[in-house]
């Protein structure tokens, strides 16, 4: 309950700080609102989406994305994900950057939403729900061919980083991401015959909130990410447990 007071504190928060930003774009000419993608001049360093600035270039709102894998650690021996059809992809729909003056240190906070996909490796098993508990199973490999068993989980995400510019084109973020893990599935995807099979399975007992640590080098306008899940995936009482590190490009 606490994080969803973080959450509703921090909307109040950006609404107010867009209403300003919004007053100052009015003010500077109707060009100003136009979304741009950021050129870097500005030493915030932040790469993607610029949605509107404040009039003394010491805040703004703007919008991001990342993409990578995923690697699992921590299972059960015998349980094996793959890395090569695992991902964590991030859309920061708005995130507010403020940076003092005369200052080479940027605050931000974000909202946005986090999708993560936990496949097996191999074709031989598969997830499965039995009672409240999420097992991995041998399947039928008679039955089912070219299987793909995995996790899915959606989260609404709130990034809170900080980060030092070295330049105007290299920077270095450190924090965190919390985690409002609102949906979970199995997937079990494949082929017998000439059909095509997918089966879902909800309620899988993910955690509802989790806390990850990420960190961002960014050059010019891309970034290159690192994110530390140390929380497991599913309760403890609900299934296998995992942890995972995620690495992929930032925008």
């Amino acid at each position: 309950m606490k994080y969803l007071f973080l959450v509703a504190f921090f909307v109040v928060g950006m609404t107010a700080n867009a209403e300003n930003l919004n007053e100052n774009i009015a003010t500077n000419g109707a060009d100003k609102a136009t979304v741009v993608f950021d050129d870097g001049d500005d030493n915030i360093n932040g790469g993607g989406v610029k949605i509107a600035e404040g009039k003394d270039e010491d805040d703004r709102l703007s919008m991001h994305f990342s993409i990578g894998g995923i690697i699992a650690s921590g299972a059960p021996d015998g349980v094996k994900f793959s890395y090569w059809r695992s991902w964590d992809v991030n859309w920061t729909i708005i995130q507010y950057d403020y940076r003092p003056k005369n200052s080479k240190l940027t605050l931000s906070a974000g909202l946005g939403f986090n999708w993560r996909r936990y496949p097996l490796s191999g074709h031989k098993d598969m997830f499965v729900k039995v009672g409240d508990v999420v097992k991995v199973s041998p399947a039928d490999t008679g039955m089912m061919d070219d299987l793909v068993s995995d996790i899915h989980t959606t989260s609404l995400s709130m990034p809170l980083l900080a980060k030092y510019s070295f330049g105007k084109n290299f920077a270095l973020s450190l924090g965190a991401q919390l985690n409002w893990n609102y949906y979970g599935r199995l997937q079990n995807s494949y082929e017998h015959g000439d059909e095509e099979f997918k089966i879902f399975t909800k309620k899988i007992g993910q955690r509802p909130f989790t806390v990850d640590i990420m960190g961002i080098v960014h050059v010019w306008d891309i970034g290159i990410y690192c994110k530390y899940s140390p929380m497991s995936v599913l309760k403890k009482d609900r299934g296998i447990e995992f942890k995972s590190v995620s690495i992929g490009v930032y925008f």
